[in-house]
């Protein structure tokens, strides 16, 4: 072959020399490569998937895994800020308790003398009384004019409404699921005890290697409800089911760490000799 030859070969695609044009029109025929997948047989060990359009970001499994991650960080910033609110609205209830009652003390009281209403006889009474009232007026503008009114009661307050009108993009909603009243009265309560059995309402976190993992009851106090006109009824029933059965698996795992922790503590106190 001469050079020429080859090079129309390699460049323009030229049939080498002695080639018949019914060979170039007619080629044989080239293996099937679904014929041969479908008569070869599956290797041992192998995992099969059923569906493999499973594991894509569009199909109803991922949908709800995401929908569930999302309603999992709306329940810590619920929980957080509520917390928050709880605080502050305590400590307000104190300092208008204080406002109230040294108010009474210098303009409403009987005067111990019969004289008539209002401070007190002894100057170091009146004094302390007046200077009470000024320091519970100066920490109530400090409240207001730092902000921790709008971070602590306001903003908590409002968050449920910013989150829906903002989740409403992807046409969901969250709805807080109240517990007994008498949970949630032991609730408001709950920050001025440390002990154990008042953390009904707090996130409880432990070290598991090698990350820190959540072991509080998930699944309460806030839901993530979808739509129902861009969802169909199927698609919403088949979220609350996953969900349901997502939560009843989870919270019993967490439950059964909860026990093997209680019981490593328990035998750690032994070892040492502390049992309080």
């Amino acid at each position: 072959m001469s050079s020429g030859s080859k090079l129309d070969q390699i460049v323009k695609g030229a049939a080498p020399p002695g080639t018949s044009v019914p060979s170039v029109v007619n080629p044989p025929p080239i293996p099937s490569i679904e014929a041969d997948d479908a008569n070869a047989k599956p290797v041992k060990g192998q995992p099969q998937t059923s569906d493999p359009t499973a594991s894509l970001p569009s199909s109803p499994p991922q949908i709800y895994l995401n929908l569930l991650i999302l309603e999992a960080s709306l329940r810590s910033q619920y929980l957080t800020l509520r917390a928050r609110r709880r605080q502050h609205t305590f400590f307000l209830l104190l300092l208008t308790t204080w406002l109230a009652g040294f108010s009474y003390a210098l303009f409403l009281r009987p005067r111990e003398d019969g004289s008539g209403v209002g401070g007190s006889v002894y100057w170091v009474v009146e004094t302390s009384e007046k200077v009470a009232l000024l320091g519970g007026i100066v920490t109530g503008i400090l409240l207001w004019g730092t902000g921790q009114w709008d971070r602590g009661v306001r903003w908590p307050r409002r968050w449920v409404g910013i989150a829906n009108r903002g989740l409403r993009n992807i046409n969901a909603k969250i709805v807080i699921i109240k517990g007994p009243w008498w949970k949630e009265l032991f609730g408001h309560m709950a920050f001025l005890f440390p002990f154990s059995f008042t953390k009904t309402h707090e996130e409880l976190y432990h070290l598991m290697e090698p990350v820190v993992e959540d072991l509080t009851p998930g699944g309460d106090y806030l839901k993530l409800l979808l739509l129902p006109k861009p969802f169909s009824p199927e698609f919403r029933e088949n979220w609350d089911l996953y969900r349901l059965e997502y939560w009843e698996k989870e919270n019993e795992r967490r439950a059964q760490l909860r026990r093997q922790i209680v019981n490593l503590g328990k035998k750690l106190a032994r070892e040492e000799g502390k049992w309080f």
